[in-house]
C-alpha cells in the first residue's frame, strides 16, 4: 500500500531543520537560572549569526537608546525571549533558503503572512500584557512552518491545494483536509514537538486556525498570535474591510479593544512588519496603504459590524468543528490515538511544571474477538460505542477518554495519584459489569449481552522522572496482569509492584490463568459507579477559607447579565448565599484586592472561562499569587466542554468544571454539587 500524504510527508528526509546553535540557545533557555554568559557564547559560535542579531537588536524596531555592542549586553537590555526570538527567526528564515527558487511556491506571500503576523502578535501582546511579547512574535512567525512541511515533501500536489484555497488564509486547513485528509498545522506542531518547542509555541503553531479550541494556559498568546494572522489578512488582501472587521471584533471580545485603539494598532502593524522584512531580509512585496485601507473600512465598518461578528461566530463553529474531527474516534467518539499521545505528553509536561501527579488508565474489553465472532461487526461496534460512552459518563469532567485501538481505551486522568486513578478504574470496571449492553438492533441472535473489561491503573506522582512512555507501558502491565489472572478486575503498577486492586463479582474464565485470583483490596477511596455530575477529585484540597463577613458569600465573574442572575436566584433560593458581581476579570480583581485588604474574601468564586480582557485561567492564577485569596475555590464555567480545556482549568488549580448549557438547565442540581465539593453548607 503506498503512503499517505501525511505519511510522505512525515518521513521526508529533507523536512526543515533548526540549525544547531539555534537547537542549543532552546535547549539552554528551557532553564530558568541558565546564565547570560551561556547564551552569548552559544550565539557568538557562529560568528556571521551574532552580526545578525546585533543588527538586529540595533535597529529601530527594539528602540535602544544607545547602541549596544555585545550578545552579552543585548541579553540584560532585552531579554532572553528578546534574544531567542531573533535567533530563531533568522534561522527559520534560513531554512527556506532550499526552495526560494521554485517558483510553485509563493515565498513572497508565506513571508507576506509571517512577517505582519509576527508584527501584530507582538503589538497586541505589548498592548494587552496577556503574555510575553517575544514569544508571541516567535509563534506567530513558525504558525504555517507546516505548509513549508508539506511543500517540501509533497512540491506540486500541496502547491495545487494552496492555490484552489484561494488568496484567504483561513480557508487553506478545510482544502488540506478536503485533498490530502490533513491540514498544515497538525504538520507544524509535530515539527515544533520534533524540534523541542515549547509547549505555549507548539500550541500557537497547532492551534492559530482554531484559538478557542487551545488550552486554557496557553489562551493569551494563542490569542495574540490568531489577531496576528487577522491582521496581516487585513494588511495585504485586496479587499481589508472583512479582515479588518474580525480584528475589531476579536479585539473586543478577546482583550476589550475599542475601535480607535485597533485602528491605531493596525497601523502599528504595518510599521512594525517593514522594520521585520528588513532585518530578516526576507521579500513580503509592495508595502500597504495603511491610511488607505482604514478609511476605506471605516464606514462599512459601522453598517456591516452585526454581519461581521456573526460571521465570525459561523466561523470559529466551523473550526472547532473541524478541529473536533481530526482528533475524534469517527466510530465511538472517544478521543483518538494521535490526540491521546499529544495530550497524555502535554500533561505530563504540565504535572512537571505544576509538580503534581497524574494518573492514567488502561482499559481492555474482556474475550471481545468472541463479540465479532459470535453476533457479528455491527454488534462489536455497538459494545465499542457504548463502552466508549459510559466510560465518559464515569470520567466525566476529570480527564480524557481515548480510543487506543480496537477493543483497547485509555483514560489521562490530570491530578490523579495512584489510589484515586485505581478507584476511578474500579468505578469504570463497575459501570460496565453493572449493566448488559442492548445489541438488539444488531441484528444479533440476544437482546442483552454481559460486558466486562479488565483495567490497569498508573500514576507518576509529583517529581516523578517517569516518561509518558513509562506511564503507558506500567499501565499495560497492570492490565496485562489483570486479564492473566482472570478478567473484570483492577490491578495498579506504582513503578516497582502490580498489585491487584479489585475484582468484579461476575467470574470470567481466563485460559491463561493457572493460579486462583489474588483476593481483591479495598479502594481508599468508595467508588461511584456513574457520578452524574461527576467531580473532579481534587489530590491536596486547600484549607478552608476565612470567614466572610462582607455582603456577599459568593463572587460571580461573568459578563453575561443573564447568567449573573440565574446563578443569584439558585443560591440565593437553595442555598440562601449572596451574591456579589463583577463583569470581567479585571473588575473581580479590583474587588478581591479591596476585600482582601479589609480582612474579607469569599468564600466562593464562580466564574465564566471566556470572559473580556484576561480570561478566567489568568483570573485563577492571580488568586492563587495572593495569600488571603489563594484558598479561596474556584468553579469554572464554560460553554466549550474538552478535555483540553478541563485539564487546563485543573492544572491552575480550578475546583470544579461545569459545561455552561447543562448547568442552565439543571442549576439546581449543580448548586449542590458546587456547595458539597466547596465543602459549603446550604444555610451558608
Amino acid at each position: 500500500m503506498p503512503p499517505t500524504p501525511l505519511e510522505k510527508i512525515l518521513a521526508c528526509p529533507n523536512l526543515p531543520t533548526l540549525p544547531g546553535v539555534a537547537m542549543q540557545v532552546l535547549d539552554l533557555t528551557r532553564d530558568p537560572q541558565i546564565s547570560i554568559a551561556k547564551i552569548a557564547a552559544a550565539v557568538q559560535n557562529d560568528p556571521a549569526l551574532s552580526t545578525k542579531v546585533l543588527r538586529t537588536v540595533n535597529s529601530s524596531y527594539y528602540g535602544l537608546t544607545t547602541p549596544c555592542p555585545s550578545i552579552s549586553r543585548a541579553t540584560s537590555l532585552l531579554g532572553l525571549n528578546t534574544v531567542k526570538s531573533i535567533v530563531l527567526g533568522f534561522s527559520v528564515v534560513d531554512t527556506t533558503k532550499g526552495i526560494a527558487s521554485d517558483d510553485s511556491f509563493d515565498l513572497t506571500a508565506y513571508w507576506r503572512r509571517a512577517v505582519f503576523s509576527a508584527s501584530g502578535a507582538r503589538a497586541v501582546a505589548l498592548f494587552s500584557k496577556s503574555c510575553d511579547p517575544e514569544e508571541a512574535f516567535l509563534g506567530a512567525l513558525l504558525q504555517d512552518i507546516g505548509m513549508l512541511a508539506a511543500f517540501v515533501a509533497l512540491k506540486e500536489q500541496y502547491a495545487k491545494v494552496v492555490l484552489g484555497a484561494g488568496i484567504d488564509h483561513d480557508s487553506l486547513p478545510t482544502a488540506e483536509h478536503n485533498v490530502l485528509g490533513f491540514d498544515h498545522p497538525s504538520i507544524g506542531r509535530q515539527l515544533a514537538e520534533k524540534w523541542r518547542l515549547p509547549p505555549q509555541l507548539v500550541e500557537c503553531i497547532a492551534k492559530h486556525h482554531v484559538p478557542e479550541t487551545c488550552n486554557p494556559v496557553h489562551e493569551g498568546i494563542v490569542r495574540c498570535v490568531a489577531m496576528g494572522g487577522t491582521a496581516a489578512a487585513a494588511l495585504t488582501l485586496s479587499d481589508p474591510r472583512k479582515k479588518l472587521g474580525q480584528f475589531i471584533v476579536r479585539g473586543r471580545e478577546w482583550f476589550n479593544l475599542d475601535q480607535p485603539t485597533a485602528k491605531n494598532l493596525i497601523q502599528q502593524i504595518a510599521k512594525g512588519a517593514g522594520e521585520i522584512a528588513k532585518f530578516l531580509d526576507v521579500r513580503t512585496g509592495q508595502s500597504p496603504d495603511v491610511a488607505a485601507i482604514v478609511a476605506e473600512a471605516h464606514e462599512q465598518m459601522l453598517v456591516t459590524q452585526q454581519a461581521i461578528e456573526q460571521e465570525s461566530i459561523a466561523l470559529r463553529r466551523s473550526n472547532s468543528e473541524l478541529s473536533l474531527r481530526s482528533v475524534t474516534d469517527a466510530l465511538t467518539g472517544a478521543f483518538n490515538r494521535s490526540y491521546f499521545d499529544r495530550e497524555l505528553k502535554a500533561n505530563c509536561d504540565q504535572a512537571n511544571s505544576d509538580r503534581t501527579p497524574i494518573g492514567m488508565c488502561f482499559i481492555d474489553g474482556d474475550h471481545f474477538k468472541s463479540v465479532n465472532d459470535t453476533h457479528g461487526h455491527q454488534a462489536g461496534d455497538a459494545v465499542l460505542t457504548e463502552l466508549a460512552r459510559r466510560f465518559k459518563e464515569t470520567v466525566g469532567p476529570a480527564g480524557a477518554v481515548c480510543r487506543y485501538g480496537g477493543e483497547e481505551f485509555t483514560v489521562i486522568l490530570p491530578g490523579f495519584n495512584l489510589q484515586q486513578t485505581a478507584a476511578l478504574a474500579e468505578s469504570l470496571r463497575a459501570a460496565i459489569e453493572r449493566t448488559p449492553f442492548n445489541i438488539k438492533e444488531t441484528g444479533a441472535a440476544i437482546d442483552l449481552l454481559p460486558v466486562t473489561i479488565s483495567v490497569g491503573a498508573s500514576s507518576r506522582d509529583s517529581g516523578s522522572t517517569a516518561t509518558p512512555e513509562e506511564l503507558v507501558h506500567q499501565a499495560d502491565q497492570a492490565v496485562y496482569e489483570a486479564k492473566k489472572t482472570g478478567r473484570n478486575r483492577v490491578c495498579t503498577h506504582d513503578g516497582a509492584t502490580i498489585a491487584a486492586f479489585s475484582t468484579g463479582t461476575a467470574s470470567v474464565s481466563s485460559p491463561v490463568a493457572a493460579t486462583p485470583a489474588p483476593a481483591p483490596m479495598a479502594p481508599t477511596a468508595a467508588p461511584t459507579a456513574a457520578p452524574a455530575p461527576p467531580l473532579r477529585p481534587t489530590p491536596v484540597r486547600p484549607p478552608t477559607p476565612p470567614a466572610f463577613t462582607s455582603l456577599a458569600s459568593v463572587l460571580v465573574v461573568d459578563d453575561d447579565p443573564l447568567a449573573r442572575k440565574l446563578i443569584q436566584v439558585m443560591l440565593a433560593k437553595h442555598a440562601g448565599m449572596v451574591s456579589e458581581f463583577a463583569a470581567s476579570a479585571e473588575e473581580a480583581t479590583t474587588k478581591m484586592q479591596a476585600w482582601a485588604a479589609a480582612g474579607k474574601v469569599p468564600r466562593l468564586v464562580i466564574s465564566d472561562l471566556r470572559l473580556p480582557g484576561i480570561t478566567g485561567i489568568a483570573l485563577i492564577k492571580w488568586m492563587k499569587s495572593v495569600r488571603e485569596l489563594a484558598p479561596v475555590p474556584v468553579v469554572v464555567l464554560s460553554g466549550n466542554d474538552s478535555a483540553t480545556i478541563r485539564a487546563g482549568c485543573a492544572a491552575v488549580g480550578a475546583l470544579l468544571f461545569v459545561e455552561k448549557s447543562d448547568f442552565c438547565t439543571n442549576s439546581e442540581k449543580w448548586i449542590g454539587h458546587i456547595l458539597a465539593s466547596a465543602k459549603l453548607s446550604k444555610a451558608a
